[in-house]
């Protein structure tokens, strides 16, 4: 899929980003304009990261390693004149990297 340049407000400026468009886009595209004339933000990206983060580290504590390191690609989505975060294939081989560290104790 063909990406897009998205403005995006900040708190205190404007950022353009790079945004995969998931809904219609041409003539049915809903423009920022329909959205009372208000430009995405980013909330809902950070929203769904820091929720994806929280059941990450909720595993992660379950299976009690030592040390833990996840690697995942993520790129911006643009729905509805909504930004959100898309998890994408980071390498050819892998969505995901997760390393995961016991270290045996010595009795």
């Amino acid at each position: 899929m063909m990406t897009e340049i998205t403005k995006v407000e900040l708190a205190d400026g404007v950022l353009y980003v790079e945004a995969q468009p998931l809904g219609p886009v041409g003539q049915d595209a809903v423009e920022p304009e329909g959205r009372g004339g208000r430009l995405p933000d980013l909330s809902g990206f950070t929203s769904a990261l820091s929720s994806f983060a929280a059941q990450l580290g909720d595993a992660l504590h379950t299976a009690a390693p030592e040390r833990a390191t996840v690697e995942f690609g993520c790129q911006l989505g643009i729905d509805s004149g909504v930004l959100t975060a898309l998890v994408v294939q980071g390498s050819t081989t892998a969505n995901f990297r997760v390393t995961l560290e016991w270290v045996k104790k010595r009795l």
